[in-house]
């Protein structure tokens, strides 16, 4: 009523119902405004002209009205079955009509000219809807004919305004007067096909909820020849609603299952096939669709051909299955790239963990073998450094030559130690090799009587060394 307070029209209807409610007489007289000319004072003229007063309340969205019954029931079949035998009535959901839609209804019944635009003009249609205010009697005009006829204009001028103000009368907009959908198709118009549509007005579509919108598509099924543009608002509708559950399967599917494959440009219906959004069952009916009208581009083109030559027929028969074949070939091909690539992928996964296991299982066992190694020589050492008399010691520069306290060394005695401690090394390692081969229990240290053999022979060595030394020197002292 905010739109009417300006001009007073709140004050006197309330001014009237206290006066109703203050005194039992019905032949209360209305009282008069002197302001502008607005509905109040529309009902007080009316009851001085026709000596008639008010004798009926009918009540919307708390606001009260006080009205002649008999403008009412000659201009609405709907009030004329409710307020026959009562006074006061209200009018209540479902009926969708606010209390400044319907004084403009009431300001047509009393004869006064309306004031329609592009933010009122859906909710006065649908009320004409709702009342019954379809038909005038003869020589009258009906408010569904006046509203309509003012739609008819400036829906192709402001169709986005007029959508936006039907997103709070849906779904009645759009089940008595196809409100919603007609808009649409108008703006479609008016951007000159599917590819124009403005943004503004797909913004508005994907604010309707489910229902509505289901509604709304099914309307475009019936009005459009063409569906791309149905197609793309269902697109876009369920992309930037996948993430609400409000949202059912099956909603989704029904508000799929509005869109025509068979009315869809040949693009749209590749985008279709191709298309994640769309639920399974509507992109294998586009796919069937596609072959269908791909089979129906080859009959077509060999009938038309059919008045050519025998040979230039049968070349445009093998050129249609040509492309025919190619474009099924190309898209099977491309599926099985894909599977092939993602196989391939999830193999070479597979092997670069494997060589990672290999690479690691191999470093381990060279860093054991190393560790094995230093052990081995390092027990060796020990070995050798515990069995080696104190007098004697290996020249930390020169392994070939043997010193014996203070004294000079031998070169002939060096050569044969070298090749004694050489060979017994070869040997430790031998029974090394084979007690471990051989599954001992004991700890890999030489066993007690290896060592013992060891020092025989080391001091036996010694000695053939020393005494093949001095017969040298006694030679000399002779010569």
């Amino acid at each position: 009523m905010k739109g009417w307070n300006q001009f007073g029209v709140i004050e006197t209807i309330y001014e009237e119902e206290r006066e109703f409610s203050s005194t039992s007489s019905s032949s209360l007289s209305p009282s008069f405004s002197s302001s502008p000319p607005s509905l109040h004072s529309t009902i007080n003229a009316w009851s001085i002209n026709s000596g008639c007063e008010t004798d009926v309340l009918i009540r919307v969205e708390g606001t009260c009205f006080r009205l002649h019954k008999e403008r009412f029931v000659t201009k609405s079949s709907y009030l004329k079955r409710h307020l026959t035998g009562l006074s006061d009535f209200t009018l209540s959901p479902p009926l969708n009509i606010t209390s400044e839609t319907f004084a403009t209804v009431a300001e047509f019944c009393y004869g006064r000219k309306i004031q329609l635009t592009s933010r009122n003009v859906a909710a006065v249609i649908t009320a004409a809807e709702l009342l019954e205010m379809r038909e005038g009697r003869e020589g009258e005009v009906s408010l569904r004919d006046v509203a309509e006829s003012y739609f008819q204009r400036i829906v192709c001028v402001d169709g986005f305004t007029v959508l936006r103000s039907c997103l709070s009368l849906f779904p009645e907009a759009e089940t008595t007067a196809a409100l919603g959908s007609r808009c649409i198709e108008a703006v479609i118009w008016e951007n000159d096909g599917g590819d124009d549509v403005d943004e503004s007005v797909l913004d508005v579509v994907v604010e309707m909820e489910p229902r509505d919108f289901q509604i709304v598509c099914y309307s475009l099924n019936e009005r459009l020849l063409n569906h791309d543009v149905l197609y793309k608002l269902v697109d876009l509708y369920l992309k930037e609603n996948k993430h609400d559950k409000q949202i059912t399967d099956e909603q989704k599917t029904e508000i799929c299952n509005s869109v025509d494959c068979t009315k869809l440009s040949p693009r749209t219906l590749v985008e279709c096939v191709q298309n994640p959004t769309m639920p399974l069952r509507f992109i294998v009916r586009a796919i069937l669709v596609e072959h269908l009208t791909t089979r129906r581009s080859i009959t077509e083109a060999v009938t038309t051909t059919a008045v050519c030559n025998p040979q230039q027929q049968t070349e445009v028969q093998r050129t249609s299955l040509r492309e025919f074949l190619q474009r099924d070939a190309t898209r099977r091909q491309t599926e099985q790239i894909k599977e092939a690539m993602n196989s391939t992928y999830s193999r070479i996964q597979s092997l670069e963990r494997e060589l990672s296991g290999m690479k690691k299982f191999l470093q381990d066992h060279q860093a054991e073998e190393e560790r094995e190694k230093e052990k081995e020589n390092e027990h060796m050492n020990n070995v050798l450094n515990s069995e080696r008399p104190a007098s004697f010691h290996f020249a930390p520069n020169d392994n070939s030559k043997i010193q014996r306290g203070g004294r000079g060394s031998v070169s002939s005695s060096g050569f044969v130690l070298d090749n004694m401690i050489k060979k017994n090394n070869e040997m430790v390692r031998y029974k090394y090799n084979v007690n471990s081969s051989e599954g001992s229990c004991h700890d890999r240290n030489v066993t007690p009587k290896s060592v013992t053999s060891f020092r025989h022979r080391f001091i036996t060595g010694l000695k053939n060394t020393f005494k093949i030394s001095n017969s040298s020197s006694n030679l000399k002292d002779h010569q």
